[in-house]
């Protein structure tokens, strides 16, 4: 937690502050610049009953405000599940003076950001090159953690077949050798053929000169899935 944030005297020259923001609104603008919760990166956990508290406010009247600085002005986002606030021209005004321990401080707050939707939204107003890499660091480690593995799925699954279309080979390889052996001749046919009524027989005969049929393609196809 801070000690102090500061306010540039040009905020009070910003045509919404000027034209669109009632009182309550500059004054609740202000404190979501500069209440005990915020943090170096512009996103901070806080409930509306603490903002409630510290403005002297009920809870409804917070919630509306937060409703206008989110869907009318757009400065704000609010996720009310992580109870954090993202302030949009945040990076605009608070990084001009960098250094080791202010760099180690953004990482470390980074790291800790709940919803990572925040860290976009802020870092669209960061003009420092050094900050802007540190957000965009952690915007592509949080994508890294949920990636879309359907490519690996895609290619495991690829691996697998090919491993079985294998693997089936090589059985059907060894049904006919094991074939081959069994009846002394090729299940393709490789053995003694005779010719009755002008046409090829379906009878062999083994090497011990025993005759046997040449099997039909489905007892072919049969076997092959044994």
């Amino acid at each position: 937690m801070a000690l102090y944030r500061s306010v540039r005297v040009g905020f009070w020259k910003n045509h919404k502050v000027l034209e669109e923001m009632t009182p309550e609104d500059k004054l609740f603008m202000l404190y979501l610049l500069t209440n005990p919760s915020t943090t170096q990166i512009g996103i901070y956990k806080i409930s509306k009953k603490q903002m409630a508290f510290e403005l002297g406010y009920s809870v409804e009247s917070v919630s509306c405000m937060i409703d206008r600085f989110v869907n009318n002005y757009g400065i704000i986002r609010y996720n009310e599940t992580t109870r954090e606030l993202g302030i949009k021209s945040w990076g605009k005004y608070n990084f001009s003076r960098l250094g080791k321990p202010m760099v180690d401080c953004i990482k470390k707050e980074l790291v800790e950001v709940e919803d990572k939707s925040m860290i976009e939204f802020v870092l669209q107003k960061i003009s420092n090159l050094t900050v802007r890499s540190l957000y965009k660091e952690c915007i592509g480690s949080s994508e890294n953690i949920g990636f879309d593995d359907t490519y690996h799925d895609t290619l495991t699954s690829r691996t697998t077949i090919r491993g079985q279309k294998e693997k089936e080979k090589e059985e059907e390889k060894e049904i006919n050798n094991n074939s081959h052996d069994l009846m002394g001749g090729s299940i393709y046919g490789y053995g003694d053929k005779s010719i009755k009524n002008g046409k090829y027989s379906r009878e062999y005969k083994d090497k011990n000169g025993e005759s046997f049929k040449k099997p039909s393609e489905e007892e072919l196809e049969f076997a092959r899935r044994l």
